[in-house]
């Protein structure tokens, strides 16, 4: 059967594949200069607060990651499109004003002043996040943009961090230019989608406001589940464990976070073609999936084995030394992808279908999951009881999931 280079997976397969292979470099080439110039102890303190502020983003988000896209594919034409793009972007720089108000006071719970100067200037990537067009360009089905907007926002941090990060003095500034540099692209392709529109809702509607954020409530309460599963662990084990222990934790789960996109954009790149085919039948749709689902074992698979066997030298890139800690804790991560993978076609299932209350059961679940068996072990274990407990929270996930499609309940 002939390649077709046309096809909707195609494209943006291979889209979403040059965006994470964009991200990969970049961190490749930002964390060494990141953990070599601040050291364990204050890469720690970075990554924290990049956890903390990725938490935050969750209500800027407010769900429109998954419920953006298909308001898109529903609208009958360009005003209306507009229309719907101007309230989601309304909606979340209201949200963004309001959650950095209110999370000031809470900044100086923490005793760490050089932590509190770090999470501070971490807020702008609240803004990046409030300006995300992802969920205009997976609407209109239309991945490349974003790719190129990641690559020349990863290649503005990357040149900053270069030119400006000297010494460890300068630590504030990691998560302050990454936040900078998306923010700065953002902005501009908004300015610039609105300059050539032919129609822009300029009416601030409260009332809209109030009803969308009743409407996408369950979207939200699932992703507050999903991002404190995926990015809750941090913040967790910060509780147990030593500032320099927690940054060589987080130099080996920087490079399974990346890693863990992996099943999040195959479901990203089958998910409007899935939608497709189960409007034909849940036959077409189990056959389409099926065979996206095997590529995407293998992928896991192979990537898990060859970061589990040359876990010591990955390490050794990143930080210009032996961290034998790291390396253990990396060769536990790397087989999180596999086992996320095995959720595929769960999810897309749940997401075609528009199982709002299912999504919202697996996803709390899912995190009560996690919040338990991370504390525990966390507690009795420091970083490797973190590592077994995200590994345990992928497969629960799993189970969770094939039990509440397939159980009516």
């Amino acid at each position: 059967m002939p390649f077709d280079i046309k096809s909707i997976f195609t494209k943006n397969f291979i889209n979403l594949s040059l965006n994470q292979g964009v991200n990969i470099i970049a961190t490749l080439i930002y964390t060494p200069i990141l953990f070599q110039c601040f050291g364990d102890e204050n890469f720690g303190l970075i990554q924290l607060a990049f956890s903390v502020v990725i938490m935050l983003s969750i209500f800027i988000s407010y769900g429109y990651s998954l419920n953006g896209p298909i308001k898109i594919v529903q609208s009958q034409n360009t005003k209306e499109k507009n229309i719907v793009i101007s309230e989601i972007l309304s909606l979340r720089l209201i949200l963004c004003l309001v959650i950095f108000i209110l999370s000031i006071p809470f900044i100086y719970l923490h005793s760490n002043i050089i932590f509190q100067k770090i999470l501070i200037f971490s807020y702008v990537i609240l803004l990046a996040e409030a300006l995300n067009p992802l969920f205009y360009l997976q609407g209109i089905n239309k991945i490349l943009p974003q790719s190129i907007l990641n690559f020349f926002s990863k290649s503005i941090y990357v040149i900053l961090i270069i030119l400006f990060i000297t010494d460890s003095d300068d630590a504030y500034l990691a998560n302050f230019f990454y936040g900078t540099s998306i923010s700065f692209l953002f902005l501009f392709f908004w300015i610039k989608y609105f300059l050539s529109s032919t129609y822009y809702n300029k009416i601030f509607s409260l009332k809209k406001i109030i009803v969308n954020l009743k409407e996408n409530l369950q979207f939200f309460l699932s992703s507050i589940s999903t991002h404190f599963t995926i990015n809750g662990a941090l913040i967790i084990l910060s509780l147990f464990v030593s500032n320099k222990e927690l940054g060589r934790f987080s130099l080996a789960y920087k490079v399974a976070f990346i890693l863990r996109m992996i099943p999040i954009f195959f479901i990203q790149s089958v998910l409007q073609q899935a939608t497709k085919k189960n409007d034909v039948s849940k036959k077409e749709l189990d056959k389409f999936l099926s065979n996206y689902f095997k590529i995407g074992l293998i992928t896991t698979i192979v990537i898990a084995i060859i970061i589990y066997i040359f876990s010591d030298l990955v390490i050794e890139i990143f930080a210009d030394e032996k961290i034998d800690y790291s390396s253990k804790i990396l060769s536990l991560l790397s087989f999180i992808p596999f086992l996320a993978m095995l959720n595929f076609k769960n999810v897309v299932y749940i997401l075609v279908n528009d199982l709002k209350s299912k999504l919202n059961r697996a996803t709390f679940y899912t995190l009560l999951f996690m919040l338990f068996s991370s504390l525990i072990l966390s507690n009795l274990y420091g970083g490797y009881g973190l590592a077994c407990s995200l590994l345990l929270t992928e497969i629960f996930s799993f189970f969770i999931h094939y039990f509440l499609i397939n159980k009516k309940w």
